[in-house]
């Protein structure tokens, strides 16, 4: 078969998607349930990527019409962005997770920052320079558009533990929050199969932020999310972005690692004097000129890890005027 899909274990296709960022490429995952077909992730509603994704049915003798089931992983474009888009086509029952039909419903509405007084006081509160870069680089440029095309209310909702019977094969349904709310991965316990989303990516650290209506712990949920799903016996890890591999407790490990080091490297800097999550981010990732949406995602990762120190007891939060300081305990 061509590039674009591959079966990486009996009746289960990836399926290379492209994307107009980076990375450049989402892996969706069709799986032959003998009887009825689910595809896992759905790429961004763009032509090329719905051409490529129809391309690929053919190419395993299915038509988009006989497709049954669509699952997404979590709310992003990438991962949810066609939903609405298949479901035209082939009126296969979709499923998400609630806290992910949230964030949908919130990434339709939302405006610019500029039109957003709590979003302005959420940067201006973290010693973000707005006055430095320009409104609309805020966003992501496929914000507003119909490159993000998602079903505005799934059929079911997905829960922790759910097992979602397709044809012949039980998807269960893992509830792996930290990327986002409601991220979920999909286990397949016969074929020791996980379709694991942004969760494991094996080269790729997910990104873990806290942005304006951001409430609770992210790192400290992506962290646990870490640690249960190596409860699970894996032997083969499809990830949204990167190769296929194999042995999932050890990426797990190394991801917990990774933030473990850069949460240390944030602390000594707070150490040294408080400092605003823009200022801390700025040192650990970088001050040179770089698009305002990078430095943005590099606050909010920050943040994440900020926020977490003060849970953990490692850090604390001081008002300072009408900035947030974090200084290590």
């Amino acid at each position: 078969m061509p590039a674009k899909v591959a079966e990486v274990a009996p009746g289960i296709y990836e399926i290379f998607l492209p994307l107009p960022m980076r990375p450049t490429i989402v892996n969706v995952y069709l799986i032959d349930c003998h009887g009825a077909w689910a595809l896992v992730d759905t790429g961004m509603n763009s032509a090329d990527s719905f051409a490529t994704l129809n391309e690929a049915f053919e190419e395993v003798g299915l038509k988009m019409k006989d497709l049954d089931v669509v699952i997404g992983t979590h709310h992003h474009v990438d991962h949810f962005g066609t939903s609405a888009t298949i479901k035209k086509h082939s009126n296969a029952t979709t499923l998400l997770h609630k806290l992910e039909q949230e964030r949908v419903n919130r990434m339709l509405t939302l405006g610019p920052p500029s039109a957003n007084p709590d979003a302005m006081a959420f940067f201006l509160t973290h010693g973000f320079p707005v006055e430095k870069y320009p409104i609309e680089g805020m966003r992501p440029v496929w914000m507003g558009t119909d490159q993000y095309n998602p079903l505005p209310e799934p059929d079911k909702y997905l829960s922790d533990g759910d097992i979602i019977p397709v044809g012949d094969r039980k998807l269960e349904v893992i509830w792996t929050p930290g990327h986002s709310p409601g991220h979920n991965v999909i286990y397949l316990r016969d074929e020791k199969v996980m379709i694991v989303g942004d969760l494991l990516l094996p080269k790729i650290t997910p990104h873990v932020g806290i942005y304006p209506d951001t409430t609770g712990n992210p790192l400290g949920d992506f962290i646990a999310s870490q640690l249960k799903v190596q409860h699970f016996d894996v032997e083969l890890v499809l990830p949204a972005h990167g190769g296929i591999y194999h042995d999932h407790r050890h990426r797990a490990n190394q991801l917990i690692e990774h933030h473990r080091y850069r949460e240390a490297e944030m602390l000594d800097l707070i150490r040294k004097r408080p400092q605003t999550a823009f200022e801390v981010a700025q040192q650990v990732f970088g001050s040179e000129e770089r698009p305002i949406f990078h430095v943005m995602a590099a606050t909010f990762e920050t943040l994440a890890h900020l926020e977490y120190s003060c849970r953990e007891g490692r850090a604390r939060k001081v008002e300072s005027g009408d900035k947030i300081l974090f200084e290590a305990r």
